[in-house]
């Protein structure tokens, strides 16, 4: 299992941890400027010999799904993508984005959180609180959760509340990431909708997610609409070393790395970056803006490397189209009708 630690990714670990406490020194001075918006002067520059399928034309950005629309239907269920492909006119989603953890029996489930607790009647149903998805089998989730539970849409209802039993519908339980993606799949009519998949288990287990999550992909044939992702640093290492042709989005040492190259001019060649994509946060999400991701100087230097950004979880309208305008390249959002509507506007 930890065959990836071999000399060369040791070597290669030894310069990241160099590289960070590299960066640590250097981001000192660039404190008092992170929270800077772009210059008014600074152009947009069309990436249009782009390699990257993930870099996008101007104004013309990916609409994610967050969750699969977290805003909309309960998060990560099949209740969401159900409505998110029957709304396709309305909702104008490019790219499913969700979550997955392995189970205790191995099956790879659609779910964001570590355990159950937040999104479902767990805590009801099992006695306690703390009712990790890697400690129970697919069955027994399946069998008494209601992943509906304590969703809502203003605020004040919570329309599948209460539900137990047989009362739950077979679209609100636990779902395998493979049903998820097959569902997808055999009901997208003539378009190809991408996907970010993100592993939350941690350690072994995010090692494991990681195997199934390929096997799942590469039986599709859809490495080519597939971006998976990690905030783990061991899991995403494991990844790229096992799987090197699997797209996969910078992780967060390599994000680090890439914000203090981009703010230096350094030339980003030089750390031979294996990713294609940056998903990075925005307003509110990144440390209450104390740092701007979201500048155009920065979308800029990482189109000019090849390299996709795309923005987590964007559900203000002035965000939105902030962001577009500077020339992004997705946009995950748990209100996707938002972004599709913003995006229409501005290419009128």
């Amino acid at each position: 299992m930890f065959e990836f630690l071999a000399l060369p990714k040791l070597i290669a670990l030894i310069k990241n941890v160099y590289h960070g406490i590299m960066s640590i020194v250097v981001i000192i001075p660039l404190m008092f400027t992170m929270g800077q918006p772009s210059d008014p002067n600074t152009p947009v520059i069309p990436n249009e010999n782009a390699q990257n399928a993930y870099i996008n034309e101007y104004l013309d950005p990916d609409i994610s799904a967050h969750r699969s629309g977290a805003g909309i239907a309960p998060q990560n269920t099949l209740m969401a993508f159900e409505y998110v492909l029957k709304e396709k006119a309305t909702l104008g989603v490019d790219t499913f984005e969700f979550d997955v953890q392995i189970t205790s029996d191995g099956e790879l489930i659609v779910l964001h959180n570590l355990t159950y607790d937040d999104t479902s009647n767990a805590v009801e149903a099992f006695g306690h609180k703390n009712v990790y998805a890697s400690k129970l089998t697919y069955k027994e989730a399946y069998d008494v959760l209601n992943l509906g539970e304590n969703f809502t849409a203003d605020g004040k209802t919570y329309p599948y509340r209460g539900l137990r039993g047989d009362k739950i519908p077979e679209n609100l339980r636990v779902a395998k990431c493979d049903d998820v993606i097959d569902y997808i799949e055999a009901n997208s009519g003539d378009k190809e909708y991408r996907y970010i998949i993100e592993i939350k288990s941690t350690g072994i287990n995010g090692m494991k997610a990681a195997d199934k999550l390929y096997s799942i992909i590469n039986e599709r044939n859809l490495k080519d609409r597939v971006i998976w992702a990690t905030s783990l640093e061991d899991v995403s290492m494991y990844m790229e070393h096992k799987y090197p042709d699997m797209p996969r989005s910078a992780r967060i040492t390599e994000i680090i790395q890439f914000y203090i190259y981009s703010r230096m001019n350094w030339n980003l060649d030089d750390l031979n970056v294996s990713y294609i994509a940056l998903q990075i946060p925005y307003g509110d999400n990144c440390a209450n803006n104390l740092i701007n991701l979201g500048t155009r100087e920065l979308i800029n230097y990482a189109h000019k490397y090849d390299i996709a950004v795309q923005y987590w979880t964007i559900n203000e309208e002035e965000e939105t189209e902030l962001l577009i305008k500077n020339g992004a390249d997705c946009v995950m959002t748990d209100y996707p009708q938002m972004a599709y509507d913003i995006v229409k506007d501005l290419n009128k």
